[in-house]
């Protein structure tokens, strides 16, 4: 049984120890920072109000017998404490105000706010850790299908390559930004790390980010690590319902992917492709549905796609968006996701590209 303190402390010491990087504010299992500016904005009249919030998990880490100092990580209450640590640095205002325009009064009493604390007496790198921020989450926040598979699957070879093609991983402790910093999964193994390593992204990380598929809170999401995990185990099988493969695949390669070069190679190569086609930003071809089978479509014929030419390719689908086959229309509109939708739109778009 996980022994545990509930105690208090002024927020002025908890930022302080994020600062001073005794306290992880982002530890591998945390999902993204998925609150919005009107959450932050509340939560932060919620201290000014000197109102009380849930408590903040603390596990309190191992002991570094030179140094006689611990690191600790924030198990549950990541998205509180980044709000307190963006309105420190006057990233948004509340009430017409930054922390900044505050009169000195106002600026003690948020910094001697009183934060409830327990203090989990566990490692760090414990994997009962997961377990209790898993629970946490069932209780108080609704974690999405992908961050549960995300946290359960996070050492499987598979997963740890569509994380490492999505960007939602870093291979060292670099700080993101200010006091943010990051820790590695000690679950990863070290192989795939030192593979990782010797890998440079350049095209994926930019289609799936930049080109406009994914809405901002789609990215916080990992609604790109789900469509990434689904072009991979569309690639080395076929098309499916749904995620009914995705499952399967962590699982049989929960301990090596003996095809992560290849699919790793074949996703950059469709990616830079995709990209070189210059379509507009707002183009037919970026809604979800029909980049996952533009993407389908290149990877599963690479060998003919490499040789066509950008501009044709260009020219086919921008005729193609003009008068869109009914069957086609509905097939990228209603139950994208079903294996017959998917189907259809493969069937049109071989035939439009390939000529088949």
């Amino acid at each position: 049984m996980t022994k545990y303190q509930v105690r208090s402390r002024e927020l002025i010491d908890i930022v302080n120890e994020i600062k001073n990087k005794r306290l992880i504010m982002s530890p591998y299992f945390q999902r993204n920072l998925v609150w919005r500016q009107l959450h932050k904005v509340d939560f932060i009249k919620t201290i000014l109000l000197g109102f009380p919030f849930p408590q903040i998990f603390i596990a309190r880490g191992s002991i570094d017998l030179e140094t006689m100092s611990t690191t600790s990580c924030i198990v549950d209450g990541q998205q509180r404490m980044n709000a307190i640590h963006e309105y420190l640095k006057n990233s948004f205002k509340v009430d017409n105000r930054f922390f900044s325009d505050l009169d000195p009064k106002e600026k003690e009493a948020f910094l001697k706010y009183q934060i409830p604390i327990i203090d989990l007496d566990i490692d760090n790198e414990d994997p009962e850790i997961i377990e209790i921020f898993q629970r946490l989450n069932r209780t108080f926040y609704a974690l999405s299908g992908i961050e549960k598979l995300s946290t359960e699957y996070a050492a499987s070879e598979f997963m740890l390559l569509a994380k490492f093609l999505t960007k939602e991983f870093k291979l060292n402790n670099t700080e993101e930004e200010d006091y943010l910093p990051l820790q590695i999964d000690p679950n990863i193994p070290n192989s795939f790390i030192e593979w990782a390593s010797d890998k440079k992204i350049k095209f994926i990380d930019k289609l799936l980010i930049d080109e406009g598929i994914f809405t901002t809170y789609e990215l916080t999401r990992q609604v790109h690590l789900t469509f990434t995990l689904n072009l991979m185990s569309t690639y080395i099988s076929d098309f499916y319902n749904r995620n009914d493969f995705i499952n399967r695949h962590l699982e049989e390669f929960a301990e090596t992917f003996p095809r992560k070069d290849e699919v790793f190679e074949i996703l950059e190569h469709a990616s830079n492709k995709y990209i070189k086609l210059k379509l507009k930003k707002k183009s037919y071809w970026y809604n979800k549905a029909n980049a996952f089978s533009i993407m389908c479509l290149f990877t599963k014929n690479w060998e003919q796609i490499k040789y066509l030419d950008e501009k044709e390719i260009k020219q086919k689908l921008e005729a193609f968006e003009q008068q869109v086959p009914p069957d086609y229309q509905i097939a990228a509109k209603e139950g994208v996701n079903n294996k017959q939708e998917r189907l259809v739109r493969n069937k049109h778009l071989v035939t439009l590209i390939l000529g088949e």
